[in-house]
């Protein structure tokens, strides 16, 4: 399905991440886009070259994957970005998969699905390999900073014992949708009971913890984390919001694991709308000891896209399959 090299591209999803992939692919030689599918109607019938702003395509969004095949004419590889949690996403992927679609995933559960997940991790391996394609998450967090990016970098060290992680993010330079799902400008009573059951909030936290314990062989118990509501204590305008005193301004999570033997892997992620100091910091305790910071953080939104966009020629050429664990040096 190559022509002279280019890659035939499907977009599953066109919230502002989908779109966003959709106007780099426009801008990336390497590949074409030739179908879309949204369940939004206010999306389909439209142009993707219109709704994601590049006015490089007249590729129309479909409302069914099927419509999005027959224009596609041949996809090699699609980019599916709608949804966080395998429960709700299984079927969409299993889909993808068995129209015979190299499928490059932002759900952030998919990085490391088979502890919480296993029977579903089966299911869409045992797929992919019966297709003969490859399904691949990426992402930064998850997908690189706190998982892939630490692991690769232990390769650097001899016998880690801990693996500590901090990120500091300022949600006034992120997209509308992550400030809603991080509480911005919510009640804080209100935010603080959803923080209980996790309702709300960051996905994929204890896929990364649980990536770096399977890549190192720690034998971890259970991940125990915690998550809390940044509450603004004066009114702050940012980033075209204007955020009350009592009211949240984002939202402070942790996680940590520990095995018998003493090995710990700990996790700070805060993203707030007042941040003035972003950065991420990862931390490993070995010999000798490794200290990265990124100074000015990096930017989640626009690394996720670049993140989706150089995954299609690896998936296009790996190996068929759930790539879970990348093939990288490891302590």
């Amino acid at each position: 399905m190559r022509e002279h090299g280019t890659l035939r591209i499907l977009h599953f999803g066109l919230g502002e991440i989908g779109l966003g992939i959709a106007r780099e692919t426009a801008r990336t030689a390497r590949l074409r886009s030739v179908a879309a599918v949204d369940v939004d109607p206010a999306k389909t019938g439209r142009s993707l070259g219109d709704l994601s702003a590049s006015g490089s395509t007249d590729v129309v969004v479909r409302a069914t994957l099927a419509e999005a095949l027959a224009d596609g004419g041949g996809v090699d590889v699609a980019f599916h970005c709608s949804g966080s949690h395998l429960k709700d996403i299984e079927r969409g992927l299993l889909e993808l998969i068995e129209a015979g679609c190299n499928v490059v995933t932002t759900a952030e559960e998919v990085l490391c699905p088979y502890v919480a997940h296993p029977e579903a991790a089966s299911r869409l391996d045992a797929a992919a390999r019966r297709k003969g394609v490859t399904l691949f998450a990426a992402g930064v967090n998850p997908g690189f900073l706190l998982d892939r990016l630490p692991v690769y970098l232990s390769s650097m060290t001899l016998a880690p014992q801990s693996v500590r992680a901090t990120r500091l993010v300022d949600l006034s330079r992120r997209r509308t949708a992550l400030r809603r799902k991080m509480g911005v400008g919510q009640n804080a009573h209100a935010v603080r009971e959803r923080t209980r059951n996790f309702s709300i909030g960051h996905a994929g936290f204890t896929e990364s913890v649980q990536y770096v314990a399977r890549a190192f062989g720690w034998t971890i118990g259970a991940v125990e984390q915690t998550l809390e509501p940044v509450v603004a204590q004066q009114r702050v305008e940012r980033g075209g919001e204007v955020v009350e005193a009592g009211a949240v301004l984002g939202l402070a999570h942790t996680a940590r694991a520990e095995s018998a033997d003493g090995h710990v892997i700990s996790y700070s992620l805060t993203m707030r709308l007042d941040c003035s100091e972003p950065y991420d910091e990862i931390e490993i305790t070995g010999q000798p000891p490794i200290l990265v910071r990124f100074p000015l953080g990096l930017h989640g939104d626009l690394a996720t896209l670049a993140s989706a966009v150089n995954a299609a020629t690896f998936v296009a050429s790996a190996p068929a399959g759930l790539i879970s664990q990348l093939a990288t040096p490891t302590a």
